[in-house]
């Protein structure tokens, strides 16, 4: 009987384990996977890229393209072209009380405020969360919160250089002071049992904005890229890992992304990475003929207008996020 020594101990083996499996599940252990996280609230904090500006009706607009009915006499419809926030709230089968055309419960909430920077005292994040507790409470260990902040703060560092009101130096301070506090901001979320998701800025120098300026301003986009850089690099390095780790937090390299597709947009399936889709100012462009640079297409264009991304960037950044929260061990 060759073998059979090996086979009556690999037998006498798992025995073993299933008896200690069985003991280990009678004093009150288990052996079954972690429960996936699910959200009881979604609640977005930020500016321009995140923000839904209600319309009153509750067919909001939003800071990219914004999506169309497919009926014959075709309407803007808020829900059509998601931007990166409602991919998550999607997901969870959530609403904004700003796009809620079917009359639900919003459990989705928008703090987000175009325009918004870092420490602003009317927009700012401490203003956002402060306006989120007043209104809804306290967070918990269920609110998913999504924070991507800072590109308006980038600009006007780099305007400030520009108008000669600030050097180079004292701009990369700042934006490095602007990075640390938004990451102080999310220590704070953290530490009141939110769980985070938080998302880098774009590289701004690669932004139609920049591109057109540099033309005859040599230096921005590379004053742009490097701000841009400086403030993602203080913010990620500035949230307290020794107190928050993949069970608090997942983050979004929403500057990684942008970067990749410019340097290689064919593999992607882009065709334009220099210029904005839209022919009318945001948030009113729509994807309608009418609203789009002649030949534009907003599933091949990266960037809406100069300094906005179009929702197929959204999508990208959307998927990241939700890949996040579903694999982090929240």
């Amino acid at each position: 009987m060759i073998g059979s020594t090996p086979m009556r101990r690999l037998g006498r083996s798992l025995a073993t384990m299933t008896a200690a499996a069985a003991m280990l599940a009678a004093c009150g252990g288990g052996t079954s996977q972690v429960e996936p996280f699910a959200a009881s609230r979604v609640i977005v904090f930020g500016d321009d890229h995140s923000a839904i500006v209600d319309d009153g009706s509750g067919n909001g607009r939003k800071y990219t393209v914004n999506g169309m009915t497919s009926d014959t006499l075709p309407l803007r419809d808020c829900r059509q072209l998601p931007n990166w926030v409602q991919t998550l709230s999607d997901h969870y089968g959530f609403v904004f009380a700003e796009c809620n055309r079917t009359g639900a419960t919003p459990r989705a909430f928008m703090r987000a405020k175009p325009g918004a920077k870092v420490d602003d005292p009317t927009t700012g994040l401490a203003r956002q969360i402060t306006e989120q507790t007043a209104a809804g409470g306290p967070f918990t260990s269920k609110d998913l919160v999504t924070v991507m902040m800072g590109a308006n703060d980038i600009f006007e560092l780099s305007d400030a250089v520009l108008a000669g009101t600030m050097t180079d130096a004292q701009a990369v301070a700042e934006a490095r002071r602007r990075g640390a506090l938004l990451a102080d901001r999310v220590n704070g979320l953290l530490a009141a049992n939110a769980r985070a998701i938080v998302s880098t800025i774009p590289d701004l120098g690669l932004t139609p904005y920049a591109v057109r300026l540099n033309k005859t301003t040599a230096g921005v986009a590379a004053r742009l890229t490097n701000l841009s850089y400086e403030f993602n690099a203080t913010l990620r390095t500035t949230i307290d890992q020794t107190r928050f780790d993949g069970r608090n937090y997942g983050l979004v390299l929403t500057d990684d992304t942008v970067q990749t597709i410019t340097k290689f947009p064919g593999d992607f399936g882009y065709s334009n990475t220099v210029d904005g889709v839209c022919a009318v100012a945001l948030p009113n462009c729509t994807s309608a003929t009418a609203d789009l640079v002649s030949g534009g297409n907003v599933g091949t264009y990266v960037w809406a207008d100069d300094k906005h991304l179009t929702p197929s960037m959204h999508s990208r950044i959307g998927s990241q996020a939700l890949t996040r929260a579903l694999n982090n061990p929240f």
